[in-house]
């Protein structure tokens, strides 16, 4: 049986030896749940990179927009006078008919926006004790869980409040409707342990608050479906999709992320 950690106190964990001398990268996800009197919680899980485990990596793409200068000013040559931009869209049309050129379009590039950063993290998981597939299961059911949204029986209490207020003819309707809660919100933290205690790792690039926009757990990545004596998987691939829930910028580049 693995040599289970003090390092990582009071937190679900898997491998169960995280944090020890063998295992001393790992990474954290912090779940903050929706809704009032929900505390956070957290799990620890090994730093997924290579093999099965897929890569670990950090992508940032803008959106660009080309722009033809010529033809921009062509628009407002036509804007400011009709005649005018008809004649000399004509003679340019000419010019091209009769095989003596066209004009440069001198294209040019406008910022338009950023995308959020999504991270997809590979996690082949397998658990070498009854123990360490009970927080294999354990965990996996977490993120889950806390993934999807919540249905509750009845609008939260300020929403009746408003209602009974301006609309008191509904509020029996919106007392008995189904309303959806989001999703948890997630942190994600990259640590290793130095001298025995843990720390965050500073050179890998933070990730802010995110959302985990999709989970995926595939129980037969080796081909074939195998359980223990009580059916419990022997294995599973753990894919999660999270994106971030704002734009990083560049001080945010400056400070680790």
């Amino acid at each position: 049986m693995p040599t289970t950690s003090t390092t990582i106190p009071n937190l679900l964990r898997f491998p169960l030896d995280l944090g020890s001398a063998t295992q001393g990268h790992f990474m954290t996800i912090s779940i903050f749940p929706s809704g009032k009197d929900k505390r956070p919680m957290s799990v620890a899980l090994f730093i997924p990179g290579g093999g099965q485990n897929g890569a670990l990596q950090w992508q940032m793409q803008h959106e660009y927009d080309e722009v033809k200068l010529t033809r921009l000013g062509m628009n407002m040559i036509g804007a400011v006078s009709a005649p005018l931009g008809n004649a000399v869209g004509g003679a340019l049309g000419y010019e091209r008919v009769t095989g003596k050129g066209t004009i440069n379009p001198k294209v040019d590039v406008l910022y338009a926006n950023s995308d959020l950063r999504e991270f997809q993290f590979d996690l082949f998981m397998s658990p070498q004790s009854k123990p360490e597939q009970q927080a294999m299961d354990r965990i996996i059911r977490l993120l889950r869980k806390y993934s999807a949204p919540e249905i509750t029986g009845q609008a939260p209490e300020w929403i009746q409040q408003g209602v009974q207020k301006y609309a008191s003819g509904l509020s029996s309707q919106f007392r008995t409707g189904f309303w959806f809660i989001p999703p948890a919100e997630f942190e994600i933290k990259f640590r290793y342990v130095e001298n025995g205690q843990q720390k965050e790792n500073p050179y890998i690039p933070r990730i802010a608050r995110s959302v985990l926009r999709r989970i995926d757990v595939n129980y037969t990545q080796q081909g074939e479906f195998s359980t223990f004596k009580d059916g419990a998987p022997t294995s599973a691939q753990l894919t999660m999709v999270f994106k971030e829930m704002r734009i990083i910028e560049q001080r945010d580049i400056e400070n680790g992320y």
